[in-house]
């Protein structure tokens, strides 16, 4: 399944709230090199060809992955296929990507079924990829709580 949304972020980072509810930003730069070095990542997501789009709140990104190695990501400005989507509220957002999150926003998988996190697409790139897509998230997850 495809997915096909318009709408989209102007810049290349989204605005989150800490655990204070200070605004925090998430450095899109910061996560596609993160990745790309992570040898954990980088093992889950061998051979992994995929457009994924992230939706926080209104706020969309599409990462797109070639062999395992994040290619790009830019604003999700629609028109365009995606191979999975993972969208949610900006507030649950805040509290998966906390530096410790709470009970059942520790993964993707519980934040789904607990909370308003909505995976979408096609469900064997989900599963096929689920390792490397929790840790992505859990580079998102490193690079918005990095000191500044």
């Amino acid at each position: 399944m495809r997915n096909d949304i318009s709408g989209a972020p102007t810049t290349k980072s989204v605005t989150l709230r800490d655990e204070k509810g200070s605004h925090k930003m998430l450095d899109w730069d910061g996560v596609k090199t993160k990745a790309n070095a992570d040898g954990e990542f980088g093992i889950h997501a061998r051979m992994w060809n995929s457009s994924l789009r992230i939706s926080i709140g209104d706020q969309r990104t599409r990462i797109d992955i070639e062999g395992g190695t994040v290619k790009e990501i830019q604003p999700w400005h629609g028109g365009g296929p995606t191979d999975l989507a993972i969208s949610a509220p900006q507030q649950d957002w805040d509290e998966l990507l906390q530096a410790v999150p709470k009970p059942f926003y520790q993964d993707l998988y519980p934040a789904s079924i607990h909370h308003g996190f909505e995976i979408t697409g096609d469900r064997d790139n989900y599963c096929a990829y689920y390792p490397a897509i929790r840790r992505l998230i859990e580079i998102l997850r490193e690079v918005r709580n990095a000191e500044v």
